[in-house]
């Protein structure tokens, strides 16, 4: 989103500010869309009862009540103390606590799986997020992490349009990782490889998002995500009517008895501790 030098602390805390101040929101408006990933995530990674799980970037705690529910024992982090707050009130008998996702305060080999949905594109670097959670696993543990691909109709590119056509990307805002690196099977099977990680496999998941009508969706980001929310906030007021519009216009085509269902595909990943 900018030509400036990458700062990794700087992103940090614009992506810190920003989850604290939308978890809320993004508890509201994402619970429905993300979930969907979580039982391939399960799936996948074959958790047994019993097994331990860290659900790194756990956001409201989504991914930690899943695998609770079939039988492992959890421990959700993330860097954001609101959203570990907001996890603690969604999964009260399950164990949160706040950590850095890039130094996990946690022995090595501890965990059977560790498992990261939608976290990875947050992290000022991911490769060393990635890295750690190699260190903490068992051998024989596995990673899974999800991230957005790229779709023509989806949230995510319909917003960023709108964007580039009535208002402005380069805005001053931290750069951080490029939004679809993790949606490209071999990049992330290079990054896993050059870690450590055997018998990668990556999976196209197609979601849906349902958004109860063909103009919400501006509202939607600026409400629940840090990086389309800080964008959305820093364009000039006057051009966020046409921005807005041009999302209801792109919308349209995907309406459905007056909701609207987008599809919203994601890359699965699965590596495993050798």
């Amino acid at each position: 989103m900018s030509e400036a030098p990458y700062d990794p602390a700087a992103f940090r805390q614009f992506e810190h500010e920003g989850w604290n101040r939308l978890s809320d929101g993004y508890h509201r408006h994402w619970e429905a869309l993300t979930t969907q990933a979580v039982p391939h995530m399960l799936a996948n990674t074959q958790i047994a009862k019993g097994a331990r799980v860290l659900d790194v970037a756990c956001g409201p705690g989504y991914a930690s009540g899943a695998a609770a529910a079939w039988g492992a024992t959890t421990l959700g982090v993330d860097f954001s103390e609101n959203m570990i707050a907001l996890a603690k009130t969604n999964f009260a008998e399950l164990d949160f606590q706040v950590a850095d996702a890039e130094d996990l305060p946690f022995p090595g080999g501890g965990f059977d799986v560790v498992l990261i949905n939608f976290g990875v594109l947050h992290f000022p670097d991911p490769d060393k997020a990635l890295a750690e959670a190699y260190r903490v696993l068992k051998v024989g543990g596995k990673l899974a992490f999800t991230n957005w691909a790229k779709s023509e109709g989806s949230g995510i590119t319909i917003a960023m349009r709108a964007i580039i056509k009535n208002g402005a990307i380069e805005v001053g805002l931290p750069p951080g990782t490029p939004l679809y690196r993790f949606a490209d099977a071999n990049e992330c099977e290079s990054v896993l490889n050059g870690i450590g990680f055997t018998d990668i496999a990556c999976t196209e998941l197609s979601l849906t998002w349902r958004l109860p009508g063909t103009d919400t969706l501006m509202d939607t980001f600026q409400q629940a995500t840090a990086r389309m929310s800080g964008l959305l906030n820093a364009q000039n007021p006057e051009a966020l009517p046409a921005i807005s519009a041009a999302m209801t216009e792109a919308c349209a085509p995907y309406n459905q008895s007056g909701v609207t269902v987008l599809p919203m595909p994601a890359l699965l990943t699965v590596g495993t501790k050798a």
